[in-house]
C-alpha cells in the first residue's frame, strides 16, 4: 500500500503540461490534489487514465458530476493557482483509492475537503 505520503514530485496544476503527465493513454494509478502552501490534502482520486482524467477532465471540464465540481472548484473558485498534483501510476488503482481514503479518515476523522462535497 502507498502511504499519501509517497506521494512525490508534486506540480502546480496551473502549470501542468502534456510534457509532465504519462504520454501512454492507458495509464492508471491514483492522484491526490493538495494545498501548496499548506500540503493539506485536498482529494484523493483514481483513474484508468490519468492523462485524460487530470487534463480532459479536471482541466478542460468534460465528465460528470464529480468532474463538473472539481473543474468549478479550480476555475470558479480560482483554486488552479493555488494547488499542486501528485500520482502513482499502478494498476490496481481503485483499491489503492480506497485504502488512501481510508488511511486518511483514520488519520483525520474524515474525508479530505473536496471529496466530501
Amino acid at each position: 500500500m502507498h502511504k499519501l505520503s509517497c506521494f512525490e514530485n508534486w506540480l502546480p496544476l496551473v502549470r501542468l503540461s502534456m510534457r509532465d503527465l504519462p504520454c501512454d493513454r492507458s495509464i492508471s494509478g491514483v492522484y491526490a490534489i493538495r494545498l501548496a502552501a499548506t500540503g493539506e490534502i485536498l482529494y484523493v482520486g483514481s483513474s484508468n487514465n490519468l492523462r485524460r482524467r487530470i487534463l480532459g477532465n479536471y482541466i478542460g471540464g468534460v465528465g460528470g458530476e464529480t468532474t463538473q465540481r472539481i473543474h468549478g472548484l479550480l476555475f470558479s473558485e480560482g483554486q488552479i493557482t493555488e494547488v499542486e498534483i501528485a500520482w502513482i501510476e499502478l494498476d490496481e488503482y481503485r483499491d489503492e483509492e480506497a485504502e488512501l481514503k481510508d488511511e486518511y479518515r483514520t488519520k483525520h476523522g474524515r474525508l479530505p475537503a473536496w471529496n466530501r462535497l
